[in-house]
């Protein structure tokens, strides 16, 4: 899938069904590689199912979602992938696991790489890695192509 004539996923299915008139493909069993503005890989996510709207650039699962990297692991049974702000949203349950801290509550808003990542109602949780400014909080708001922190 690309944005803007850039790689940003790769994805794979057991079964892929493709409507073009309808500009959807449903997936089932799915695996999406997430990949920054550089071609990086960021990420991976699985689920059950897939929507895919190629020509509105949008991107949806559900069904047992996981999305993961080297240092995070993120649950639901839904997500959004908005090509145009390059971020993973829900409005369903999530955990959120990052080396010892784990939180959970319901809506999401995170970079494809996990870097930032806003948990929005319900936030319930054990947190040890707190950020060591204010600017890192509010990351979200202004991120970097890339999904880093801003320096």
């Amino acid at each position: 899938m690309t944005s803007s004539g850039l790689r940003r996923a790769v994805i794979n299915a057991d079964k892929l069904f493709i409507f073009e008139k309808e500009d959807s493909s449903t997936a089932i069993n799915i695996r999406v590689d997430f990949y920054n503005d550089l071609g990086i890989f960021q990420s991976t996510l699985s689920a059950k199912h897939g929507l895919v709207r190629q020509r509105k650039e949008a991107f949806s699962v559900w069904g047992d979602v996981v999305v993961k990297n080297d240092s995070s692991r993120l649950e639901s049974q839904s997500l959004f992938w908005d090509t145009g702000r390059n971020l993973i949203t829900s409005d369903d349950f999530v955990r959120f696991e990052r080396r010892n801290d784990i939180i959970t509550g319901y809506g999401l808003e995170a970079d494809t790489r996990m870097e930032n990542v806003r948990i929005l109602r319900d936030v319930k949780g054990r947190v040890t890695d707190v950020p060591q400014s204010e600017e890192g909080l509010d990351s979200l708001d202004n991120p970097n192509t890339d999904g880093a922190r801003p320096q």
